[in-house]
């Protein structure tokens, strides 16, 4: 089991034309610190006035072909649930910030309500004004920024949540991962704690797993094979391992089913590399030919990415804007 989740994955993470998993439990501490970043980053800019850069606009939507996640349920007499599932419905259509205006995602979420038999007028204002009242909730979680104390993050999060929506929404919306988000802090000060001998820190570290639920222990697991396997696969690169080395270390600590589709990701991230080195000269070449006008350098820029998926056009513009293409 623990090896085919780390394959699900690694196939989720590390493949570049891998389509983003479903939101999950957070397992590391960065979450409490960075939720949603680069969509509460947009929010903000769009809150400002400024408009979000949008990556190729004309064919970028990183919600083609997709079905939509999270719904609205309404209770006997027709009102809407404040469930998690509407949060998911938000997010999702939030997903688009970049490439679509706030005002225009607006809009697709009201077109979709609009579609839903079971929503009448009234329930659809409501879902629309619960809308709003997130988007609001997630401009001002980017203004609070990242302290020094990540419990103290934590917390003025938490109170800004109760504050905005009121202590039952915020509980339906965030109380899961706020309390896994807690314990996963606890947990990290037990074990940077060095009064504790290593029998006391395991009791401890034990009992805080105790308390969590089977799914966020099972994701507490899944997050630690994913970062062995990654930490692996770098000390292979930097030692450059051989192939059957790496094969026969893999079988030992995976399995041989991992171990097989462990070699073909390595094959697949080598091609990745070829084909970024590929895109990094040509753009090069692009910028030092002088003779180019504006227009005519970014529709050969453009032609540079043809050859890319969505999701991989995505990911080497911001490896470009950040500096970070191969040379």
């Amino acid at each position: 089991m623990a090896a085919a989740v780390l394959l699900g994955l690694l196939l989720a993470r590390r493949l570049p034309d891998a389509s983003p998993p479903p939101a999950a439990a957070p397992a590391a501490v960065p979450v409490v610190a960075k939720e949603a970043a680069a969509r509460r980053d947009a929010i903000m800019s769009a809150a400002a006035g400024r408009q979000p850069q949008a990556v190729g606009t004309a064919r970028a939507d990183s919600l083609r072909g997709t079905d939509v996640d999270g719904g609205v349920r309404v209770d006997a007499q027709g009102r809407v649930v404040r469930d998690r599932e509407l949060r998911r419905l938000f997010d999702y259509f939030l997903a688009r910030l970049g490439e679509r205006s706030p005002e225009r995602i607006r809009e697709d979420l009201l077109q979709w309500l609009q579609q839903q038999p079971q929503l009448d007028a009234a329930a659809r204002a409501e879902v629309v004004a619960l809308y709003d009242r997130y988007v609001e909730l997630q401009r001002a979680s980017a203004a609070l920024g990242n302290g020094a104390d990540l419990s103290a993050d934590l917390q003025r999060l938490r109170e800004l949540r109760e504050r905005e929506l009121g202590r039952e929404l915020a509980q339906a919306w965030f109380g899961e991962e706020q309390d896994y988000a807690a314990q996963t802090l606890a947990r990290l000060a037990v074990a940077r704690d060095a009064s504790l001998d290593a029998s006391v820190r395991d009791r401890r570290l034990a009992e805080i797993d105790a308390s969590l639920d089977p799914s966020q222990r099972a994701a507490r697991s899944d997050s630690t094979d994913f970062q062995s396997a990654v930490a692996q696969s770098r000390q292979f690169d930097t030692a450059d391992v051989s192939a059957a080395q790496r094969a026969e270390q893999r079988r030992q600590r995976w399995g041989d089913a991992a171990a097989v589709r462990l070699a073909e990701l390595d094959q697949q991230e080598a091609g990745w590399q070829l084909r970024l080195q590929a895109y990094a000269q040509a753009r090069e070449q692009v910028f030092a030919d002088r003779s180019l006008s504006p227009a005519q350098r970014d529709s050969r820029l453009a032609r540079l990415l043809d050859d890319f998926s969505d999701a991989e056009r995505r990911r080497v513009l911001a490896l470009a804007d950040e500096g970070l293409l191969p040379h």
